[in-house]
């Protein structure tokens, strides 16, 4: 008969042992880890095997790293799993381009770090350490959901170890996955780590080819990490002077100065989190001080460092930095310390820059997509959305959501998206900017609030009829009641808060304290399995987004093939229009306006034409788009509105909107259809006031 076993837990996760023999210490004698059981002997070998494992599939490798031999049937046993994700980005027809190349870089990156966790408990070195780490996090970043079940591993513990502990997550780019993953099979062969040619197999059929010159991802040159620079004439200076000292010959100065230019550059960045950046930096700056101090070296580069480190602060408004106010309470000289920290923000920055949304961004957008397509859908049938007292509410919290779940600041740009709800909800972008953003680590004050109440009020407006109606209205008093608590308790007032006091009081008293953690926790899981018994009732879902392509026939009324052109005399106005059409007729009758994304269509030309009376609509399709002097050669000085479908323009409509901008032209970002319904009613909401004043003059 073989061995029976038992699973007992670990700090690390779960061992596996012999039933009869019950685990009762960990041991360290020679490098090896001894298992023993209840009668104190070690257990025969062949008879016992070690299994760790954790929550998710998730490895604590701290005890793994002692025993070779262990570690090696760890990092072997993901195999089977790593191929079956092979098999699977190669037949799923399911996936996504997108999310086969995902699945197709996942592989690449666990098969690399398997390798690498074995080179490093080989040869022990705090900087490969880091490269693992980033490797790690970068797998945690990627949350493509179906990757097949394989244990990962997590380096938490051995890099508190290493003195790593408190590091900043950053993601590798994809473009440095090859470098990576060069330096790991370099480290294995330098370590004598057998990388057997199923490991190669994995790595070439992921496209892995060793660059010609490999470069480690945690030195990168300083080009890269440099910001893009401001276009704010008043902040020039300080752009030059410090792309000037960002090449003094010592790194510290140098990442300092790429730090600060990145707060002097934040008209060009979204979601940066730049009160952190200028504490970081301070720290930097006050221990170069020292430095200099201590050896007797120049610090004029410092000095002038200081002056714009004064300038940018005073800029933001001078918010509390409270790791520098910590630093002057207990001064440290670690000076490569403040430098690598500083290098791995730059590298953040740039990450965040160049990489996708992290989860919670995500979820954000996609809840204020939902809102905002229901918005849509409503204007796209004739009806008034200032009527439905429930689409307000959700779009005011769902746009508070967003706005609170991305870093803002002065003078720094707006996701698209978030700036779109913010500016039809007629929201202040920095209202509590300081006391709302997310932090460096974790999420800011309001964010899990504000998240309970677009989940209770979704569910409440979902059920509302059916029998979990009850159940769906008690849950929004007690997520509303906790989230006015918290606001109240920090001294804070919401937009639209008389509006939301309002609409809330048909359901019941709110509470006046917020909800304990144990209470909060049991209203998220309330509302969890309210959503699992509104699925089960099929209840409606929310409006979906439609396609890209789809959109403009969905949303658009098909006129008459040969629509006549504008009349030279108003024929008076249509009746059955909704209220908001005729207004913005009213302001645009003969006038020329400019569109920018979507496809182009004769019959979607003239039904805009038409119905706001328009003397000529420039419609640029999103494929014909081109930046810069393309976007000054269509808004000329007669156009008296751009219209930026920012759903199907990503980025590109920041060339178009600077350019309108520059040219003091009134500008609409239109998440929606292009129903003349839908795109009349943003013009009022967005544009209205500056159109008036055009008429005045």
């Amino acid at each position: 008969m073989g061995p029976r076993h038992l699973v007992t837990h670990l700090p690390g996760g779960r061992l596996t042992a012999p039933a009869d023999m019950q685990p009762r210490r960990m041991s360290d004698t020679g490098g090896m880890t001894r298992l023993r059981g209840t009668d104190g002997q070690r257990l025969p070998t062949g008879d016992a095997r070690l299994n760790v494992t954790g929550a998710g599939g998730r490895v604590d490798l701290t005890t793994l790293l002692t025993d070779p031999h262990a570690l090696r049937a760890f990092t072997q046993a993901p195999g089977p799993a790593l191929d079956a994700d092979m098999r699977r980005a190669e037949t799923d027809e399911r996936l996504s381009v997108d999310a086969q190349g995902t699945l197709i870089r996942a592989v690449l990156l666990r098969q690399a770090l398997l390798v690498g966790l074995e080179s490093y408990a080989a040869a022990p070195d705090t900087e490969f350490l880091e490269l693992l780490g980033d490797v790690s996090t970068t797998l945690d970043c990627l949350g493509l959901p179906g990757l097949t079940p394989a244990p990962t591993p997590t380096l938490t513990s051995a890099k508190v170890a290493a003195g790593l502990g408190e590091l900043e997550r950053v993601p590798l780019l994809p473009d440095e996955d090859p470098h990576a993953v060069g330096l790991i099979l370099d480290r294995a062969d330098q370590a004598g780590v057998p990388v057997d040619d199923a490991v190669h197999a994995r790595l070439r059929w992921a496209g892995y080819r060793a660059p010609q010159v490999t470069r480690s991802p945690l030195n990168p040159l300083r080009a890269v990490l440099t910001p893009p620079a401001t276009r704010v004439p008043a902040r020039i200076p300080a752009e030059q002077d410090l792309r000037q000292l960002a090449q003094s010959a010592l790194e510290g100065e140098r990442n300092a100065a790429l730090l600060l230019l990145t707060v002097n550059g934040r008209d060009r960045l979204e979601n940066a989190p730049l009160i952190g950046v200028l504490d970081l930096t301070l720290v930097l700056l006050l221990t170069l001080e020292r430095h200099h101090r201590a050896c007797g070296t120049d610090d004029a580069v410092t000095r002038r460092l200081r002056h714009w480190h004064a300038e940018l602060h005073a800029q933001l408004g001078r918010p509390d930095l409270p790791r520098a106010r910590q630093f002057r309470r207990r001064p440290h000289t670690d000076l490569p310390g403040c430098t690598r920290d500083a290098r791995r923000r730059l590298r953040a920055l740039r990450a965040a820059r160049q990489g996708p949304l992290s989860p919670g961004e995500a979820l954000s957008r996609q809840t204020l997509w939902a809102s905002l397509d229901h918005l849509d859908a409503q204007l796209t049938q004739g009806l008034d959305p200032e009527a439905d007292p429930d689409l307000n509410a959700h779009l005011i919290l769902t746009t508070l959501l967003a706005l609170t779940s991305v870093a803002r600041a002065p003078g720094m740009s707006l996701p698209v998206l978030v700036e779109t709800a913010v500016r039809i909800a007629d929201l202040d972008p920095l209202w509590a900017w300081q006391a709302t953003q997310p932090p460096e680590t974790g999420d800011g004050l309001l964010r899990h609030e504000l998240d309970l109440s677009v989940q209770a009020l979704t569910a409440a407006s979902h059920l509302s009829g059916t029998p979990l109606d009850s159940r769906a209205r008690t849950a929004l008093r007690l997520a509303a009641g906790h989230l006015l608590a918290t606001v109240r308790r920090a001294g804070l007032r919401l937009p639209g808060q008389a509006f939301l006091e309002t609409y809330l009081q048909p359901f019941g008293p709110l509470q006046a304290l917020p909800l304990s953690p144990d209470r909060q926790q049991q209203l998220r899981a309330d509302l969890a399995e309210l959503r699992r018994d509104a699925a089960a009732m099929q209840a409606p879902e929310p409006h979906p987004r439609p396609d890209r392509e789809a959109e403009v026939a969905a949303h658009a009324p098909e006129p008459e093939p040969d629509a006549p052109p504008v009349p030279a005399q108003d024929p008076g106005p249509d009746l059955t229009e909704p209220p908001h059409v005729q207004a913005a007729r009213a302001l645009l009758r003969g006038r020329r306006v400019v569109l920018l994304g979507g496809v182009p269509s004769p019959s979607h030309r003239a039904a805009l034409t038409r119905s706001l009376h328009l003397r000529e609509l420039d419609w640029i399709g999103s494929d014909a788009y081109a930046h810069g002097t393309h976007a000054r050669a269509h808004v000329t000085p007669d156009t008296a509105l751009v219209i930026l479908a920012v759903r199907w323009m990503a980025h590109a409509h920041n060339t178009m909107r600077d350019v309108a901008q520059d040219l003091q032209v009134p500008y609409v970002m239109h998440p929606g259809g292009l129903s003349p319904s839908s795109v009349a009613w943003q013009i009022m909401h967005q544009a209205s006031r500056q159109l008036a004043a055009q008429e005045t003059h």
